[in-house]
């Protein structure tokens, strides 16, 4: 008897997936130091479990990771440098963190770029709490982290649109800063169970 068997299934490459190969594309032609650490969160667990244990409230682990990011990085604001021109440098006195935060749209869970502004001047609960509400805001509101790109427009342009964005963006920081802001927080995690990491980086074009 002949066995049929399946060729697999197709589905669709969701749009924001090519949307963030894009932006991953766009930073390959920079200057990149890769490093591998490995750190003892016992204490900030054991934490979060307790302050569930009190109110019932889950705590975020991302935003734990983004306060201490953001506070570190006050610390050493050449980490988050940025070219202005050829010859100068813009180190901005706000940790902006840009991270993705997962939400749910039309019953299939979607990231979103979202930016916590000035995080080095909030506290852990502070991010939480804006990180939670982002989760449940409108997407025709987002504004930041190339939402409304992404919205927008068709993906064969993604690539132009980062190609453009960094161009303009070496010429004005803030313009940078304000779409994309100064450091990156990716939480790898986001979708599964299991050991919790996260990676941090410059934002795209940091000193890049």
């Amino acid at each position: 008897m002949t066995q049929q068997h399946s060729e697999g299934q197709v589905v669709p490459y969701p749009k924001v997936r090519r949307f963030l190969e894009a932006a991953i594309r766009s930073t390959h032609n920079k200057p990149m130091i890769h490093g591998l650490l490995e750190v003892d969160v016992s204490r900030a667990r054991a934490h979060l479990r307790d302050h569930q244990a009190r109110t019932g409230e889950s705590l975020s682990f991302t935003a734990f990771l983004m306060a201490c990011l953001a506070k570190a990085v006050e610390e050493h604001k050449a980490a988050q440098a940025m070219r202005l021109g050829n010859k100068r440098l813009i180190l901005f006195e706000d940790v902006d963190v840009l991270t993705y935060i997962e939400r749910e749209v039309a019953g299939q869970k979607q990231i979103m770029p979202y930016i916590v502004r000035a995080a080095n001047r909030k506290t852990f609960l502070e991010i939480h709490h804006e990180i939670r509400a982002a989760q449940v805001q409108d997407m025709a509101t987002a504004e930041v982290g190339g939402a409304k790109a992404l919205q927008f427009l068709p993906a064969v342009l993604f690539r132009p649109y980062f190609w453009v964005s960094t161009w303009i963006g070496r010429r004005h920081p803030r313009v940078w800063k304000n779409a994309w802001g100064t450091v990156t927080l990716s939480a790898v995690g986001m979708f599964g169970k299991g050991s919790d990491g996260a990676s941090l980086q410059p934002s795209h074009r940091s000193a890049g």
